[in-house]
């Protein structure tokens, strides 16, 4: 490993590199972009892969994924830079105030003249980088309710069928099996085989969940591996795979590592074992206990047995004593018969008397509203109103006849046709209108004249007026 500068060492470092090219260069008289140019190229060669320890004084993630930070110690500062190439595979995000030991070469933005380090990667002094991305994992997943005891599943009392996810190599398989061996036979173990470490183990270890769903009438999950370091362990610390344990519908036993070893999968699963065969000691518990269980259960059956048939015997002698004679209940129910006889028949009497009042009443009713009755009653009205009818009909015509006569003998007395009879006429002009002056005609003039007895068409010859 390369030598960890401070920065006082650095800036010194720097300073006899540029003066020593100064010194070199006093004669030539240069212009500011190739100073700033050459001082880019005698950094970056100089001081291209070095080793810096620093506290952050500053830090500005940009949403382009870059970050852009200061480190300083007691006497300086130094601008840093990490583009998102290289800090997508730091596993921790850094802080103000984290002590840091950094690796990566200066370099010199030449249009502002400003030299930074440009970081490739980095890792916590003192506490290892491994250490504070367990902690802030752990730390998240707990504040959404991950680890919550709430959300724990029950283990089924008798499973009958386990997975185990685990390495098919290695001695946690074997060890598992002569567990469940022992004290479960009976219990069907389905293995799904994943790596437990390395680079890829995390995302095989999910997808070996993803098959969890499919398996039929599967009770509860397994996952194991043995003990190692936390990065032999990391596999089991990663974000997917708790969220990948935490959304199975069954329940999950944990048992990476040894008893000291505490892994995210082990906070997010149901059940933490401390090593693999614990794990199958526990999902065989009840298995084992199952002889003993049977037999108390057998001792505390024959017991309620004989508990109830004795109460049983006891309640039948207590009915035995009840019980009366055959002959004795059919003589009471014959009394009970005689007397239903005569209560019926005495009612019945009672109701007839009844029914015959009410006819013998309802028959009066009748009578006296019948409709013959009522028709008859209502035919003598109508002939009596008929008759009355035709005497006053009778004595309206006669009174209108005598008036009628009346005027007519007036009608004929004033009528101009009984003048007409007394040897007048009646004049009427051409155009029908009656002539009553000789001032309504002119000579020449054909009038029409009306006698008793026919018309005459007449001419004017001659008017006359009399006063």
């Amino acid at each position: 490993m390369d030598l960890i500068f401070s920065f006082n060492d650095l800036i010194t470092r720097l300073y006899f590199i540029i003066m020593e090219n100064l010194i070199e260069n006093s004669q030539e008289i240069i212009s500011v972009s190739e100073v700033n140019n050459k001082a880019k190229r005698l950094l970056e060669s100089e001081l291209s892969k070095i080793w810096i320890e620093g506290e952050i004084s500053s830090f500005t993630p940009h949403s382009s994924g870059h970050w852009y930070f200061s480190i300083k110690d007691e006497k300086s500062s130094l601008s840093c830079v990490m583009w998102s190439s290289d800090n997508n595979k730091i596993l921790f995000k850094p802080q103000v105030g984290d002590k840091l030991i950094i690796n990566g070469a200066i370099s010199l933005y030449s249009p502002t003249g400003r030299y930074q380090l440009n970081a490739k990667h980095m890792e916590l002094a003192g506490e290892g980088a491994l250490l504070r991305a367990y902690e802030q994992l752990k730390a998240q997943l707990e504040s959404e309710g991950l680890f919550s005891l709430e959300t724990k599943k029950s283990l089924p009392l008798l499973p009958k069928k386990i997975a185990v996810i685990t390495s098919s190599d290695g001695a946690v398989l074997q060890d598992i099996i002569n567990v469940l061996g022992r004290r479960a036979p009976s219990v069907e173990l389905l293995l799904i085989q994943t790596s437990v470490q390395g680079e890829n183990a995390s995302s095989e270890i999910c997808k070996a969940i993803s098959k969890i769903p499919s398996v039929n009438n599967l009770d509860a999950l397994i996952i194991a591996r043995g003990g190692g370091s936390i990065e032999d362990l990391w596999a089991f610390n990663k974000e997917e795979v708790a969220r990948a344990i935490h959304a199975l519908k069954i329940p999950v036993i944990s048992a990476v590592g040894h008893e000291t070893d505490f892994t995210i999968a082990d906070f997010v699963a149901d059940v933490r074992a401390p090593t693999p065969s614990a794990a199958a000691e526990i999902i065989s518990q009840n298995h084992s206990n199952l002889d003993n269980s049977l037999k108390d259960t057998e001792i505390q059956l024959v017991e309620k047995i004989n508990f109830i048939v004795n109460s049983k015997i006891q309640e039948l002698r207590s009915l035995k004593k009840r019980i009366r004679h055959p002959g004795d209940k059919v003589r009471e129910l014959f009394q009970k018969i005689d007397n239903f006889e005569t209560s019926m028949k005495s009612s019945m009497t009672k109701d007839l008397v009844q029914s015959h009042s009410k006819l013998d009443l309802l028959s009066s009713k009748l009578l006296r509203f019948s409709p013959s009755l009522q028709l008859q009653e209502a035919n003598h009205n109508l002939v009596a109103k008929i008759q009355r009818l035709t005497r006053v009909t009778s004595e309206v015509l006669n009174n209108k006849k005598s008036s009628l006569l009346k005027l007519t003998s007036t009608l004929d007395a004033v009528s101009p046709l009984a003048v007409l009879g007394r040897g007048y006429s009646i004049l009427t002009s051409a155009k029908g209108e009656v002539i009553s002056s000789n001032l309504d005609t002119m000579i020449g003039e054909e009038i029409t004249g009306r006698l008793k007895e026919g018309i005459i068409k007449v001419k004017v010859i001659e008017t006359k007026h009399e006063s």
